[in-house]
């Protein structure tokens, strides 16, 4: 990478648009480390991010991940996956901007319904509606992002080569 080389890059986006598995190729492309907050969070909260839901709600889940988001802020060489809400709390998306590229991976609609699958493992994902609802209500708030990817269709190889790309 050049000389004007972010400090981090982080990777926004709906769930399902694949910013674990792409993140961790760009951080091994780059040689960074890789964080993934939901990862991190389940790790922090000893629980699950459905369970954590659950359990405390939304509200309470929210404020750990901008607090993750802070955390995160002081890292160099990182590519952070950002949960798929992160990015839609103020607080958290300044601190997920700060110092770093933010790079939207961006997918339609069909291809969201098409990845996630409405087994409870995802607590916004109750339903159709639901996925629809939310996709419409965060995708003016993904388009803050610094960059946008197309992460439709090609393989998260290709995916993280057009992220780097993106940097440049």
């Amino acid at each position: 990478m050049s000389p004007a080389t972010p400090e981090r890059v982080v990777l926004v986006g709906f769930m399902g648009c694949g910013k674990t598995t792409v993140g961790a190729e760009v951080a091994r492309l780059l040689g960074w480390d890789f964080h993934d907050m939901d990862t991190l969070l389940e790790a922090r909260m000893g629980m699950t991010v459905p369970e954590a839901f659950r359990a405390r709600g939304e509200p309470w889940f929210r404020e750990q991940e901008t607090a993750l988001a802070r955390e995160l802020s002081a890292r160099r060489q990182a590519v952070i996956a950002a949960g798929g809400g992160a990015f839609t709390v103020p607080e958290a998306r300044a601190a997920l901007r700060e110092g770093a590229v933010t790079v939207w991976l961006r997918c339609g609609l069909e291809t969201v319904l098409a990845r996630v699958p409405l087994d409870g493992n995802r607590p916004l994902a109750q339903d159709r509606a639901t996925i629809e609802r939310l996709f419409d209500q965060r995708e003016p708030l993904y388009r803050l992002a610094d960059r946008h990817v197309d992460a439709s269709q090609d393989p998260p190889e290709m995916v993280a080569r057009a992220v780097l790309a993106a940097l440049r």
